[in-house]
């Protein structure tokens, strides 16, 4: 029959297990993140402008389109009609939304090694669940802040700053407590339960970002690669097709208007 003191020995090493397994679950999932924003980068550097300037194209011949029914209009029912479809866009139609701004640049593979790098040992480190006492996880939870925020901004510098500054002070104290052995077992079953449920919420979050149409998209291009072909070069020259496409329809479009704006030729009886 298990013992009091050997089922804390048990739930300390089961506990111990749990947070290694969550520090490494959350350096995974920041790391799916990062390879998410560097394609994301990726496909805004190679297809981001053809994109926009196929929406611009579109607008244009919308905008065209549009100057040619209500000169038809005009010349049918006087300057001052409206149809119903152009009322109805001016007072429910919103304004069309501005491009997404291009992403920063990303970093060289080498200063992405590192960063990855120092990020596990910091975390490793710094992670509050290796701990339960109050000021020291308040202390964890400030300094992995300032880790995953300069990890979000992939700023090597930042994170080298965070390290020097784990090197030059030490983190306060925890504080003795005095527990009885139930005491220590309830507390060591919550705290373990608190791992499991949210090293469940963690790879929830993964499986929920593999339905991210561009985490699919970027598995298709590396699939293409190992065949040989590039997907996003692909893509692209199929947008250079549509927007030359897009370019001759608009211009034919803008010649119509300008037709129907010259006068008429007088009547001949």
């Amino acid at each position: 029959m298990e013992t009091r003191a050997d089922k804390i020995a048990r739930l300390r090493a089961e506990v111990e297990a749990a947070r290694t397994d969550l520090i490494e679950a959350e350096a995974e999932l920041a790391d799916y993140r990062a390879d998410i924003e560097a394609f994301e980068f990726l496909f805004a550097a190679q297809l981001g402008e053809r994109t926009a300037a196929l929406a611009a194209i579109d607008a244009e011949v919308a905008d065209w389109l549009d100057r040619i029914q209500r000169r038809r209009n005009e010349q049918t029912f006087g300057t001052d009609f409206r149809s119903v479809d152009e009322q109805y866009r001016r007072t429910w139609q919103q304004p069309p939304q501005a491009a997404p701004q291009r992403p920063s640049e990303p970093v060289t593979p080498a200063t992405e090694a590192q960063i990855k790098k120092l990020y596990r040992q910091l975390a490793r480190r710094l992670h509050p669940d290796l701990t339960t006492d109050a000021a020291d996880r308040a202390y964890r939870t400030e300094m992995m802040t300032a880790v995953n925020d300069a990890y979000a901004a992939r700023s090597l510098a930042e994170l080298l700053a965070v390290a020097r500054q784990l090197d030059g002070g030490q983190p306060p104290t925890p504080a003795a407590s005095a527990q009885t052995e139930a005491e220590m077992v309830r507390a060591l079953e919550e705290e373990l339960s608190r791992c499991r449920r949210r090293l469940r919420r963690i790879h929830l979050e993964r499986q929920t970002l593999h339905t991210d149409p561009m985490v699919s998209l970027s598995l298709e291009v590396k699939l293409a690669q190992r065949q040989g072909r590039d997907l996003l070069a692909e893509m692209a020259a199929e947008l250079d097709r549509k927007i030359a496409r897009k370019q001759v329809e608009r211009d034919m479009i803008k010649a119509q208007f300008e037709n129907l704006q010259r006068p008429s030729p007088p009547d001949p009886g």
